[in-house]
């Protein structure tokens, strides 16, 4: 029998928009602030870089960018009619950022509804105890029993982030475990706040808890904990 409760931030659902917008022109500068937030907030238990490019964008910026991922990434991790893929190593990241820069300086518009090219960082691990600096350890998938929030890999216990730095801009979307305490959910979604670049909506959290036959879990809506 798991865990009886916690509280999550989904931000942002996709009838919201997905994912909150990061309001930095410059790649780089974007990619900077997502890697504050996580180095502040997060335990990560898997990390993912991946470049993406949508396919039937303009023929000039396509090229650059084939020829910038063939130079320093190699071979695609993933084609097909939409989109070509990538595998980012650590070392290769500037040389992207730079081209996603250069890319974006020439005013080219979102393609689709969105950037042409565009790095998509994915990590997912334990959120950050501001006390300790170490991740909270009863918030844990095993904690509630591994379940499922959804049919998208999203399981109570562990946070993420998904992080998209374009040439057309760039968002940040969250899925956040916190203890549902008064006093240490205050002190979390305050730590969270701090590391964020835009202002956490007021409609998105969620209490869970367990329904009375310790077998699954309910949730209902909540005030934010930052309008207390």
């Amino acid at each position: 029998m798991g865990l009886s409760s916690v509280v999550t931030y989904d931000g942002l659902p996709a009838s919201s928009g997905g994912a909150h917008a990061l309001r930095v022109k410059k790649p780089a500068a974007a990619w900077s602030s997502v890697g504050k937030f996580v180095d502040a907030c997060l335990v990560p238990l898997s990390d993912r870089v991946t470049l993406r490019l949508w396919a039937g964008g303009p023929a000039e910026a396509t090229q650059h960018v084939m020829d910038v991922a063939s130079s320093a990434l190699g071979g695609p991790s993933r084609r097909d009619h939409a989109r070509t893929e990538w595998n980012v190593r650590p070392e290769a990241l500037e040389t992207v950022l730079s081209a996603l820069t250069e890319i974006g300086a020439a005013g080219l518009p979102a393609h689709g509804g969105h950037s042409l090219a565009a790095l998509v960082r994915t990590v997912e691990g334990g959120l950050i105890d501001p006390r300790t600096g170490t991740a909270y350890a009863n918030i844990t998938p095993e904690a509630f029993d591994d379940f499922a929030v959804d049919g998208y890999g999203r399981r109570l216990g562990r946070s993420g982030i998904r992080a998209s730095v374009g040439t057309a801009g760039s968002s940040l979307s969250l899925w956040v475990n916190l203890p549902d305490t008064d006093e240490e959910l205050a002190r979390a979604a305050g730590h969270l706040q701090a590391h964020l670049p835009f202002r956490l909506s007021t409609k998105h959290w969620r209490r869970w808890q367990q329904t009375r036959n310790g077998q699954s879990y309910r949730s209902a809506k909540i005030a934010s904990p930052l309008a207390r």
